[in-house]
């Protein structure tokens, strides 16, 4: 049984997944005008680098882009790139791997933009179709968007178009064209380099990910949200719905799920408990079955361990959103159930959107397997380092879950007065307060304060409970802060 659940009030949107009470995914988008996976901007091309085949392009950002030859449709294999991509040209690109550490993210010339049943491929000039397509079908769709479509266009047929009327397939041609042209048309008024869109990750890049889940209930924290992902994603209409309680989901508050998706060490209820010790180099998962019991022998326990401990395994690496070199220590076992073992993982790692590869045990015993890095791991994105050991949550972070904390306290008090360490009042004026300002109705008052760790409520009540509190502390300096 699966569930979605959105939290979009705030300036972070947050999407949990969730497969029978156990959370297996999480998306977090905070909406900043960085590189994230989908953004398409106008781009200067900084230098082409032809023994390399690759141009490096400044997006606006701190890093510049890498785009490669093969990402640039429009030229042919035995063609130079320098024949086509000039050093202070610009081109139209789109992120397809984020930036991590020092490298910046990784781009593409081919434009995608995803629909229910298509992806349109404004300068793509082929018509592709998804495997699971039957030949006669993708045949039968290839023909027909073949006559549509001009010479330099492209298409992707998705899985979906199975039941699809053409009229419907042709309606969501035209509309996904009319976004592209009016997104050309922009890029024509701009200087490059240029941020020109972004899908958002929370709700449409997750709920378009996961439409074709067979989900037991969509729920969301706003109504507006709500109706206008119906209106996206009609087949999954029926299954959204408002939640009563915005910030609780499945008895826990959402900045709970989230810091429990970070912690090192995971206990599962039977006894079974995971250390996942991410790295800049490589990410490792240990095994420990210390409080494990079984009645069977010893080897036929271990395999037990072992087989319950793949899906715990793959639900971690979903979602903490692994990415690069994992390994697994898994309990010491024979040959045999070590390719059980291989197949049990390929098996439980085809319901993963994002693509790995399981390469076996090593000689040591442990089980290697990559999985590709598209959007930023967790742990780098709410953490001030790679290692989670000891996880320390980010200036950012903190500043996200006090505007969900104060979205809380909107609803049943009139004021509050915080103390708040200097850098956390900077980060919230700068980036918090215009989406607080819109939304909330109670008074807050603050001062600052360095030996703070991050921000206390001080006071919660009436307005005469934080003048007395003024009264009774004539030597600190009380500000108002919306």
């Amino acid at each position: 049984m699966k569930k979605l659940h959105f939290y979009t009030s705030c300036s972070e949107k947050i999407g949990l997944l969730f497969e029978d009470k156990q959370c297996i995914d999480i998306f977090i988008d905070r909406q900043s005008k960085d590189a994230h996976l989908g953004s398409i901007y106008k781009g200067k091309i900084r230098n082409v680098d032809e023994s390399i085949e690759a141009a490096f392009i400044d997006i606006g950002e701190k890093k510049v882009g890498f785009l490669p030859k093969s990402e640039v449709p429009f030229i042919k294999t035995n063609e130079k790139l320098s024949s086509y991509l000039t050093d202070g040209a610009s081109i139209m690109v789109q992120v397809i791997k984020e930036p991590y550490q020092d490298k910046g993210p990784r781009l593409t010339a081919n434009i995608t933009f995803t629909g229910q049943r298509i992806i349109y491929l404004p300068k793509g000039n082929y018509v592709a179709s998804s495997k699971k397509l039957t030949e006669e079908l993708s045949d039968k769709w290839k023909r027909f968007l073949t006559d549509q479509l001009s010479a330099n266009e492209g298409a992707i047929l998705r899985t979906d178009i199975v039941n699809a009327e053409t009229e419907e397939v042709l309606n969501e041609l035209n509309n996904i064209r009319k976004k592209w042209r009016e997104l050309d048309q922009k890029a024509s008024q701009q200087k490059a380099p240029y941020f020109l869109f972004q899908y958002p990750m929370v709700p449409d890049q997750m709920l378009n990910q996961y439409q074709k889940e067979a989900f037991h209930d969509i729920t969301f924290d706003e109504r507006h949200t709500l109706q206008k992902m119906k209106a996206t994603f009609p087949k999954l209409a029926n299954k959204m719905r408002l939640r009563k309680d915005a910030n609780q989901i499945a008895g826990k508050d959402i900045n709970q799920w989230v810091f429990e998706a970070i912690q090192p060490v995971v206990r599962m209820q039977d006894g079974i408990t995971l250390t996942v010790e991410q790295t800049e180099a490589l990410t490792v998962i240990d095994i420990d079955s210390s409080k494990f019991t079984s009645r069977q022998n010893k080897q036929d326990t271990i395999f037990r361990i072992n087989q319950r401990s793949v899906k715990y395994c793959v639900e971690e690496i979903r979602k903490r959103n692994i990415s690069g070199i994992i390994l697994i220590d898994f309990l010491k076992m024979g040959k045999k159930e070590e390719a059980f073992i291989v197949r049990e993982i390929k098996k439980t790692l085809r319901e993963d959107p994002i693509r790995t590869e399981v390469f076996g045990f090593t000689q040591l015993g442990l089980l290697e397997m990559t999985r590709k890095r598209e959007r930023t791991g967790l742990s780098e994105l709410l953490t001030n380092r790679a290692s989670s050991m000891e996880p320390v949550l980010s200036l950012n972070t903190i500043g996200y879950q006090l505007e969900r904390e104060l979205f809380e306290w909107n609803r049943n008090t009139e004021c509050l007065l915080l103390v708040l360490h200097p850098d956390l009042y900077i980060f919230f004026k700068e980036k918090l307060s215009e989406n607080v300002l819109s939304k909330i109705q109670l008074e807050l008052y603050y001062y600052t304060d360095e030996s703070v760790q991050h921000y206390q409520i001080i006071r919660s009540g009436s307005k005469e409970l934080i003048d007395q509190y003024r009264v009774d502390n004539p030597e600190i300096v009380i500000d108002k802060l919306l």
